[in-house]
């Protein structure tokens, strides 16, 4: 009796150890299943990495298009204080930047007599020719203010005799741009004057002078 009552726990322990064994051996077989399906799918893509945003993509203030050499025609008024004279005034503005140049020439009547029969400074023509250093006080956007200086070469002409005159020149102008794609035009007036430094004998009398004007300005 004792004999077949430790053989049948032999017998049991034997199967609950076996079926233990084919268990865990399932448990590994389920795991490696597991782990083929997961590598069935894609792996998930990575988070890009952060961009930086180029300056293509900010915000800036459009430049109005500026050409090297802008060519400019319009009236001139001149004037001493006694009377004006009126004419016109061609030239060329070089730059593109805040600091440019301008070249010029222009030819106005003269103030012409006083009351007693006697000529004015001016007489009857003035002709002047020049050059500026000119500085764009507000490069970008449509209005310009622009602040001139430079020197001119003046010939005045008098009903009896004509003489030359050497200038210190200064200029304040308002320039508006229309702002077109393929051409640089504008307009603007302008205010300024000259004084006067090496001067004929005959025109001695010419001081110092006013000058306004006008002018359209075009570049390509």
């Amino acid at each position: 009796m004792m004999k077949k009552t430790l053989l049948g726990v032999v017998t049991a322990a034997s199967i609950f150890f076996a079926t233990s064994a084919a268990s865990a051996d399932e448990a590994v077989v389920q795991v490696g299943n597991a782990n083929q399906n997961q590598q069935q799918f894609a792996n998930p893509p990575n988070d890009p990495p952060p961009t930086r945003a180029s300056d293509d993509l900010l915000a800036q203030e459009p430049e109005v298009k500026r050409s090297p050499v802008r060519f400019t025609l319009g009236p001139l008024g001149m004037t001493t204080g006694k009377s004006m004279g009126l004419g016109v005034g061609v030239g060329a503005d070089f730059g593109t930047g805040s600091v440019g140049g301008r070249i010029y020439a222009g030819w106005i009547r003269g103030e012409g007599t006083n009351s007693d029969g006697t000529s004015t400074a001016t007489g009857d023509s003035v002709g002047q020719y020049g050059g500026e250093i000119t500085l764009d006080l507000h490069k970008r956007g449509p209005l310009h203010p622009v602040i001139a200086m430079g020197a001119a070469l003046l010939r005045v002409s008098r009903p009896d005799t004509s003489g030359y005159a050497g200038a210190g020149t200064g200029r304040f102008v308002l320039e508006y741009s229309l702002g077109l794609d393929d051409a640089d035009v504008r307009v603007g007036g302008s205010v300024g004057g000259g004084l006067i430094g090496p001067v004929d004998s005959d025109i001695k009398d010419l001081r110092a002078y006013a000058i306004v004007g006008a002018h359209l300005a075009i570049g390509f």
